[in-house]
């Protein structure tokens, strides 16, 4: 049998790390009296990466296999068998607290455009009216696109304008092309992933409109290229400056009507434009009975995001003449809501 020690009197196994994760999470978190196993591994992160960049751990690590198919071996203490038991202990011991956002009803969807509606119309100042309208088109693309918050940021302005003043000028008012900008690492150039989206929805929402409103506020302004949703500077907007807004509202529709959102919900804590908007559209949608096909070829682009490139991806004309042949397919989630 092997000797049990003594150990080195250096730490090779991620001793100090473990002990500084156990005392942070000690402290209160966010929704807990403890923070979350979620949050102090990335501790363990931290020190593998500061390891790694080092002249110790960088010249000690060796490397099998080539291209994308690699294994490498490391003296890292945490990567040590000891320490993955003990992070797989702590995990099973601590638990997880997840925090999803509630689901924007219909109901709620319908009182919060009505509210932009309201207000675009009675605002007298343009910059102001286009930053309405502007926020009230991400609302409803999120929706009806079933799109995650940060993915609405990626509609691209040209796009939109070429693809709205397009289908104006055939008079096609049957649905909305949103292009989604993607950048990936070894293509040249700029890829559009083009989605179609109803005109006007089953229940009412009005797509069609709040495109056409926000593509003449930007005529108005000059400008035609960079993200739809910009600031002053035609950079990308902070999400948090939208977020407030759209909490706002959602504070005004829960105080005015208790109906669609209950006095025990706490609007701030508990909604986010992360999620919200993309929950409450699916779980409408299957209330509607669309089926599980539809709403994956709805979300087919984000499978196109995540393989990195390996996809070939057609420049954004040909890319339009391909997928026309699958709008009724596409057309049917978003007209549904």
């Amino acid at each position: 049998m092997p000797d049990l020690g003594p150990f080195p009197t250096t730490d090779v196994q991620g001793f100090g790390v473990a002990i500084s994760m156990l005392l942070r999470s000690l402290n209160p978190g966010k929704y807990g009296d403890y923070t979350q196993f979620a949050t102090i591994r990335k501790e363990r992160s931290c020190f593998n990466n500061y390891y790694h960049a080092s002249a110790v751990g960088s010249s000690a690590m060796s490397t099998l296999g080539q291209d994308t198919a690699k294994s490498f071996l490391t003296n890292c203490p945490t990567q040590s068998l000891w320490f993955e038991r003990f992070a797989k202990g702590c995990l099973y011991r601590m638990g997880e607290v997840v925090k999803q956002d509630l689901a924007i009803s219909i109901g709620v969807m319908h009182a919060l455009m009505q509210l932009f509606e309201v207000e675009w119309k009675q605002a007298s100042d343009e910059t102001v009216k286009s930053e309405l309208a502007s926020i009230a088109l991400y609302c409803i693309i999120a929706f009806c696109g079933s799109f995650r918050g940060h993915e609405v940021f990626l509609v691209d302005l040209f796009g939109l304008l070429k693809y709205e003043a397009s289908l104006s000028k055939t008079g096609d008012r049957s649905h909305c092309v949103i292009p989604l900008l993607g950048k990936y690492k070894g293509e040249t150039g700029e890829r559009y992933h083009l989605t179609p989206l109803a005109h006007t929805t089953k229940t009412g929402l009005q797509l069609g409109l709040w495109v056409a409103r926000v593509c003449a506020h930007k005529r108005a302004e000059g400008r035609s290229h960079g993200p739809v949703f910009a600031d002053r500077w035609g950079n990308m907007v902070n999400p948090r400056v939208y977020e407030t807004h759209i909490l706002g509202k959602l504070q005004i529709i829960k105080e005015s009507q208790g109906d669609l959102i209950p006095d025990s919900v706490d609007v701030f804590e508990e909604y986010g434009i992360s999620r919200s908007f993309r929950r409450g559209s699916n779980t409408h949608a299957t209330n509607q009975g669309v089926s599980k096909n539809d709403r994956e070829l709805m979300n087919r682009w984000r499978n196109v995001e995540k393989s990195k490139g390996k996809k070939a991806r057609l420049a954004m004309a040909d890319h339009y003449a391909d997928i026309r042949q699958l709008i009724p397919s596409l057309l049917r989630y978003s007209a549904s809501l």
